[in-house]
């Protein structure tokens, strides 16, 4: 017996002594990467210190598809039979790990689904009776730099688990998803001329419509675009793309125009997005962060841009598509409304406002309550470079008018008209440009509420607050003509001066001033010049000398005339 417990005792020394240059050399081939289960062996450190060293929250279950490894990660696998045991390895700074039973393995650019497959392909046809399980076990950590329109530029150190949407709500940029809030501030974001100045902590806390379809993570082999209300969609965690050591995360400046969709009413996040080809009502349900208390969901509508009227959405309780999901267009809204209540007024409609205001996008309204005044309101005011005088509101006619139906009704209106054959060119030119304006001075409409100019608005008007160009356009019979710097309540004749003066042929008597939004042609007199008005001087008549010689012919004749008639006169008198 003790003769067999020496031998027992020498073999377990010697299996030890092996195991002990195995793992050696491995360490000298793989860079120290080693089998975590042997790492803890080794006295003072157990697999579990390993494991919960600087552990770091998760905000999403990592997508094996879209989830590329690196160097750091701790991968874990398992097989089936008789060692069933856990086993872990680290990705090495080489991209590889050194498996038994499978060698190293280069896992460059590989998804964790990628490996899982091979191995899995691999172990099956060593031993087809057992499962290979590989999962991960623990992201590594990744430096990333964000750059472009965000208040707190610079290079963070995150799990690379984390996606695009997370790191930005972490480094307080905001597109925070769930039960946060979005809105579009274009006012307050910065303007790309001024990017190295005005990249401070004063910047907008929100991402607008636009940055939040168009951020770009740019990879060291390729380059993402992160989508992040389409990620909220079954089937698309891709447009919200996982980290990975080395990423540039840009954020972009906002464009100055470009087509939007709006969801707004009974929704927690009202919100406009960037319109892209393809987009679905979905979309903006899944944008919208949900429904309000007070929600009609049995009452949810499309307004599309295109006249095809309105589109009733069906969805289910958790507010997901339970019916079609139809094709948006550039400019289509969905109202979901509020459920009635009893002795309340509870009409909703919407309007769009654009340009230069605070807060531009959808506002709800009470269609025949609210007023103009009102709404520029609810968009935080006018911005400081607007023209009033420039701006102007659109009633679309929301039935299908063709432009051949509209020349059809022109000739109709014309038919029983006192007007003379000349006129009939002036008409036909004024309804192929009419538009369906309505008659407001917007300027006057916000300095004085009381006045008729802030009428009451209806569901799909359209609210246009222009930019102030600060210019003026002087052609014609001008010796320079083009853009003069706007200066207020200057004359006409004082913009043909800036623009060197009449030129040979003017004809100055003929001078007009163009208005800049209503395109009325205003004579000079006691009018001033306005910004984003046009001077046009014309030229005199070109008369065939044909017709002057009649003109002078007819003159000479009445002159003659006259001149009969008065001797007649004088010679009657004289006696």
């Amino acid at each position: 017996m003790q003769a067999l417990a020496k031998y027992c005792r020498a073999t377990m020394l010697l299996i030890a002594a092996i195991a002990a240059v195995s793992e050696h050399v491995q360490a000298q081939g793989s860079g120290q990467f080693l089998d975590l289960e042997r790492i803890a062996n080794r006295p003072g450190l157990s697999s579990s210190q390993v494991l919960t060293a600087e552990q770091i929250p998760t905000d999403d279950v990592v997508d094996p598809e879209i989830y590329i490894l690196g160097p750091g990660d701790v991968l874990s696998y398992m097989t089936s039979g008789l060692d069933f045991s856990e086993k872990l390895v680290i990705v090495s700074p080489e991209c590889t790990v050194l498996m038994e039973r499978f060698g190293m393995i280069d896992v460059k650019g590989k998804s964790l689904r990628q490996l899982r497959d091979s191995l899995t392909t691999v172990y099956k046809r060593r031993v087809p009776d057992s499962e290979l399980y590989l999962s991960l076990k623990r992201a590594r950590t990744v430096y990333v730099t964000l750059k472009g329109n965000v208040p707190y530029p610079g290079t963070y150190a995150v799990p690379a688990s984390m996606r695009v949407s997370t790191f930005l709500g972490v480094t307080r940029q905001p597109w925070l998803l769930n039960g946060s809030k979005l809105q579009m501030e274009r006012s307050t974001m910065i303007n790309e001329s001024t990017a190295e100045s005005a990249l401070t902590r004063n910047s907008s806390s929100f991402l607008s419509g636009y940055a939040v379809r168009n951020i770009t993570i740019r990879h060291r082999d390729n380059t993402d675009l992160a989508d992040l209300p389409k990620s909220r969609l079954p089937g698309c965690s891709r447009f919200d793309p996982h980290l990975r050591e080395g990423d540039i995360v840009t954020v972009p400046f906002d464009a100055e125009s470009y087509p939007s969709i709006t969801i707004s009413g009974a929704v927690a996040l009202p919100i406009t997005l960037e319109y892209r080809t393809g987009d679905r009502a979905s979309i903006l349900l899944s944008a919208a962060g949900g429904i309000t208390s007070d929600a009609d969901i049995n009452n949810i509508t499309l307004i599309q841009s295109g006249g095809e009227g309105r589109i009733l959405i069906k969805v289910d309780s958790n507010f997901n598509i339970a019916g079609d999901d139809p094709v948006l267009q550039p400019g289509s809204t969905i109202i979901v409304e509020r459920i009635a209540k009893a002795g309340a007024d509870v009409r909703q409609g919407v309007v769009e406002v654009y340009g230069e205001v605070q807060t531009p996008g959808s506002v709800i309204i009470q269609p025949g309550t609210t007023k103009l005044s009102e709404v520029i309101t609810k968009c935080g005011g006018i911005a400081k470079n607007a023209s009033l005088s420039l701006s102007y509101i659109v009633r679309p006619d929301l039935t299908a008018y063709s432009d051949r139906k509209r020349y059809d009704d022109a000739k109709r209106n014309f038919m029983y008209s006192d007007l003379t054959l000349e006129d009939t060119v002036r008409y036909q030119l004024d309804q192929s440009y009419r538009l369906p304006y309505v008659s407001c001075d917007v300027a006057r409409a916000l300095t004085d509420t009381s006045s008729a100019d802030n009428f009451v608005l209806h569901t799909g008007d359209i609210i246009v607050i222009a930019a102030n160009p600060n210019r003026v356009f002087v052609y014609g019979q001008v010796n320079q003509p083009g853009y003069i710097a706007y200066s207020p309540k200057k004359s006409l004749d004082w913009y043909v001066e800036q623009a060197g003066g009449f030129a040979t042929g003017a004809k100055s008597g003929r001078a007009r001033i163009i208005r800049g939004r209503t395109k009325v042609w205003v004579e000079d007199g006691d009018a001033y010049v306005e910004s984003g008005d046009e001077v046009y001087v014309p030229r005199a008549p070109d008369v065939p000398p044909g017709i002057q010689m009649q003109t002078y012919a007819v003159v000479a004749g009445i002159l003659s005339s006259v001149a009969a008639i008065t001797y007649t006169i004088l010679a009657i008198s004289s006696r």
